[in-house]
């Protein structure tokens, strides 16, 4: 079999999607030889398709105050669960893509050695400038971190932004220690509110997001990489309530993601020009009635393992014993 990534010759395609923030359009496919979910073309300089306010305004901000807050709070729970589940004291963190820095920040403040990656520069500033955190700017492949030199390697909300996440997973699985764990999230596109909206889900953001993964194609190139997966959650309060929201915004024909860019603070907008009055009434009309259905639905979603992320924690596996 020919080594991906995923030939245009090779490629089944699945759906149309616009780029809200570009306006250009592209391909949703599936690799024939890979099986991998990805979107077509991968821009030449990806760089452009993210906005100065991408990453937060010059204070770091992106969100009002109560949801940035329930941001850290969520991302100080998930530190420590990961970090009782290493039962290791002083554990070695990297976080791949750290963006803000704020999961790796809940990391170093429960005595971890932390160190941070970022594709850019501006992508880290906040992370290096404003929270002092060590943040490496490059691809992980190209970083040349030691064999086994960390105990957890994270990567949250991040595999979904490489087109082939092979290379980058045997990567991981070189630099973490056997026993250790490796925390991953990303979309969910097997779930139903994937299914449903389609183009208009609102977590699948091409191009930003280049590959796009389920519940089964996730743990078979973990497993793949020497990754054992060992737990698995589609529930995450930050995201769960919102998506089903705008996703259906978007479904039902409203301006793509216009309830999220007004969310976004000042300096943090995605989204430049002015918004048809159609689409504004019906974004200010529906979403209080989408919130309260939201509730119910991405709960019993949640525990039915179909919510529309997935959080995964791998361990790395041992290597087999030398043969005699």
């Amino acid at each position: 079999m020919q080594i991906c990534p995923h030939p245009a010759e090779a490629a089944e395609p699945l759906f149309t999607a616009l780029d809200y923030i570009s306006g250009e359009t592209f391909q949703v496919v599936r690799c024939c030889q890979c099986g991998q979910v990805v979107t077509a073309p991968v821009p030449m300089s990806i760089g452009r398709y993210y906005p100065a306010g991408y990453y937060g305004d010059k204070h770091g901000r992106r969100f009002p105050a109560l949801m940035e807050w329930l941001q850290v709070k969520l991302y100080v729970w998930r530190s420590g669960q990961v970090l009782r589940r290493l039962n290791q004291k002083n554990a070695r963190v990297l976080d791949v893509g750290c963006g803000r820095g704020l999961l790796l920040r809940a990391f170093q403040q429960k005595g971890c050695n932390v160190t941070g990656t970022e594709y850019a520069e501006g992508a880290c500033s906040f992370a290096r400038e404003v929270l002092k955190l060590p943040v490496r700017v490059g691809l992980l492949t190209e970083l040349n971190f030691p064999d086994h030199s960390f105990d957890i390697v994270v990567m949250w909300h991040v595999l979904e932004h490489v087109s082939d996440p092979r290379p980058t997973l045997a990567e991981v699985s070189r630099i973490l220690r056997p026993g250790g764990i490796f925390l991953v999230a990303v979309p969910n596109f097997g779930s139903p509110e994937s299914r449903l909206t389609k183009s208009g889900w609102f977590h699948l953001d091409i191009p930003r997001h280049l590959s796009h993964h389920t519940r089964a194609s996730l743990s078979e190139i973990l497993n793949e990489a020497g990754l054992s997966p060992t737990w698995i959650s589609s529930l995450a309060p930050e995201y769960d309530n919102f998506s089903f929201v705008q996703s259906l915004l978007n479904w039902l024909g409203a301006q793509p993601n216009l309830l999220y860019n007004w969310l976004r603070g000042h300096g943090a907008k995605v989204i430049d020009g002015k918004s048809n009055a159609g689409s504004i009434a019906a974004t200010v009309l529906l979403a209080p009635l989408l919130g309260l259905i939201s509730l119910p639905a991405t709960l019993l979603l949640a525990l039915l393992g179909r919510g529309a992320t997935l959080t995964i924690t791998a361990v790395k596996k041992n290597p087999p014993p030398d043969l005699p």
